[in-house]
């Protein structure tokens, strides 16, 4: 409960009624012992002094001990301001880029169903909206899912839905899938699985797994303008590593943390160049978290980077006996 008087008045009243027992009881207890009326005199003078010095230094402790907490309480203060001013502007930028990345799709759509309706059209010209609108649409799609997700992660809505599923069957359809896209852009990409004449079966929920991997390679892919871009998975020690590895523009070192943060990639430099909502990693992070396994990253700047993440062996239903991988980290 607070109390209703300030310090001082409190200090003050403290004061005046510690002073008025010590001249009350020590008088009484000196007339009590002592006779000599110039000894007594001595004994008051001393014990005068005595209290001042005394309640001085408790009073300089207890008002040190104040400005001590009023200092925190200021600092908190201040700390809890300037928390909440990056937390407004990390999200208003988040929200810009938000704002961007759903304009512009829909412009694309809007403009470029607007010269489908031209009659005049020819063949071509019509296959390549219809494949421009298309390619709107589905980005416009992506920036909607990731924003529902993220709602759903930071309200605490997002669940597991667990199912059992053959590891290497999910890896080689992500790897089909996205091979088109490197392709457009000359990757080379590659699979390194030491498990592909085995099963592994794990019971776990496939769309969040597939989810964090197909965020790996989508940005993999993104950041990338020449070489390659590798999907992994071995075995560490009872542990499932997955990782995408990459020879891309790579992050510096004091950004790679922030890059899983939630509303910071908007703000970060390297994405700018790049379309997309740059939320996919803090969404695979929560994903990774959600099924009980580690994100993590190693990158280098202008060499590449490895986004890899892990799962506890306690996730796998059945497997069969397999060589560990002898895939090595290479920035």
């Amino acid at each position: 409960m607070k109390s209703k008087f300030k310090f001082e008045y409190r200090i003050t009243f403290l004061y005046i009624i510690i002073g008025l027992l010590w001249i009350f009881l020590t008088d009484a207890i000196l007339v009590f012992l002592i006779n000599d009326n110039q000894v007594l005199s001595t004994f008051q003078s001393f014990k005068g002094s005595f209290y001042v010095v005394i309640t001085s230094v408790f009073l300089f402790i207890l008002t040190r001990r104040y400005t001590q907490k009023e200092e925190e309480v200021k600092k908190r203060l201040i700390e809890s301001k300037e928390r909440a001013e990056e937390s407004d502007r990390l999200k208003s930028s988040f929200l810009a880029n938000m704002s961007h990345e759903i304009r512009t799709p829909m412009n694309g759509i809007l403009g470029f169903v607007g010269l489908l309706e031209d009659v005049t059209l020819t063949k071509d010209k019509y296959l390549i909206y219809v494949n421009l609108v298309k390619k709107s649409s589905e980005r416009l799609l992506e920036t909607i899912n990731d924003i529902i997700e993220i709602s759903k992660i930071e309200s605490n809505q997002a669940t597991l839905k667990k199912s059992q599923f053959d590891v290497n069957e999910s890896l080689n359809f992500l790897y089909g899938f996205f091979k088109p896209a490197a392709e457009e852009k000359n990757l080379s990409l590659r699979l390194v699985n030491s498990l592909s004449d085995s099963m592994v079966v794990f019971n776990t929920d496939k769309n969040k797994f597939e989810s964090i991997l197909t965020n790996f390679i989508k940005n993999a892919i993104k950041f990338t303008r020449e070489g390659f871009v590798e999907i992994g998975f071995r075995r560490n020690n009872g542990t499932y590593l997955f990782y995408v590895k990459d020879t891309g523009s790579g992050i510096p070192k004091e950004k790679q943390e922030a890059v899983f943060d939630r509303f910071v990639q908007a703000d970060i430099e390297i994405t700018r160049p790049y379309e997309g909502s740059g939320l996919g990693l803090a969404i695979a992070k929560a994903y990774a978290a959600m099924l009980g396994g580690k994100i993590g990253i190693e990158s280098e700047e202008g060499k590449g980077s490895t986004f890899s993440f892990t799962i506890n062996g306690a996730a796998v239903a059945d497997s069969q006996p397999f060589e560990a991988s002898t895939v090595q980290f290479e920035n």
